[in-house]
């Protein structure tokens, strides 16, 4: 691919969003039908009295914020090839996404946070159960300058050392877009065990979650089972 301007590298780019869609549509077609299903939370949550949440409630609704952001932001960046990037963001959604289920279930805890306290990724790793090392070591590599980050865009060609920009990269992308349903799917289906009283109420809602959410866990879990053999 040739460089020589930001209109071909646009133009590069449009052609790894085509290959992208065209190859992952029905996964793209889940996260996006899951990404209305995190709009029309935060429309119904909105609405409340946050000053009647408790700390454990509110620091839930404002990190699953946060991790929606970046969600998007890692979207974005891996539709036009920028997995390695995408990877990085992947990381910061998962400390987060860790973060807001610990909380989620430890009030005092919690209220310090709002004062102030920090927890390690470390701490938060140990302290919910389904956290995975192995998985956040991997996305470390894409945060910090190594190896591995670093060979994910560049190529040698006739000796000569290319950096890659747009380029679509079939199983980089299968890898971040299923990172980023499972966390989507994770985050939504706590959210709405932790806001239940607010958001069961609400019939638009809750036609749009049991429309979406399920469908898109039995295809996580399916996904999962095969790649287990």
């Amino acid at each position: 691919m040739s460089y020589r301007n930001s209109s071909l590298l646009r133009e590069d780019e449009l052609r790894t969003i085509e290959k992208s869609e065209r190859d992952f549509r029905e996964e793209l077609t889940y996260l996006r039908k899951t990404s209305e299903v995190f709009l029309r939370t935060f429309d119904v949550l909105s609405n409340e009295n946050v000053h009647e949440f408790s700390h454990s409630k509110d620091s839930t609704y404002r990190i699953s914020y946060r991790v929606f952001r970046i969600l998007r932001c890692a979207f974005d960046s891996s539709l036009k090839g920028y997995c390695d990037v995408s990877m990085a963001l992947l990381r910061i959604s998962y400390e987060n996404h860790l973060l807001m289920n610990y909380l989620s279930k430890h009030e005092e805890e919690a209220k310090l946070w709002f004062d102030g306290k920090s927890f390690s990724p470390s701490f938060l790793r140990k302290n919910v159960s389904y956290a995975s090392d192995s998985l956040y070591k991997d996305m470390c590599e894409f945060v910090h300058s190594s190896f591995k980050s670093t060979f994910a865009f560049t190529e040698v060609e006739k000796d000569r050392t290319k950096a890659t920009l747009g380029e679509y990269n079939k199983e980089r992308f299968k890898t971040v877009l299923f990172l980023m349903l499972i966390t989507m799917a994770t985050t939504i289906i706590w959210l709405s065990v932790t806001f239940a009283e607010e958001l069961m109420k609400n019939e638009e809602w809750h036609r749009t979650f049991k429309n979406t959410v399920p469908k898109m866990w039995k295809y996580l879990k399916e996904r999962i089972k095969e790649e287990k053999g």
